[in-house]
């Protein structure tokens, strides 16, 4: 089971740790510049290696080309 991100309609929007991907402003600040869409739930679900090399929720019927 891998952590996985979904959004209000239940489609997966992210496979494993978010990237927040903080900087650190002029003032010293840490600034999230990718924040999670308020409607998104984390959870974790089944996922396997696609015919392309990614990854895939093991329902996905793209993760067979």
């Amino acid at each position: 089971m891998t952590k996985v991100f979904l959004d209000s309609d239940g489609n997966c929007i992210n496979i494993g740790d978010w990237d927040y991907r903080e900087t650190v402003n002029e003032l010293g600040e840490t600034v999230i510049n990718n924040p999670l869409p308020d409607d998104a739930v984390e959870t974790t679900a089944e996922t396997v290696t696609g015919w392309d090399g990614g990854l895939y929720l093991s329902t996905d019927p793209r993760k067979d080309g």
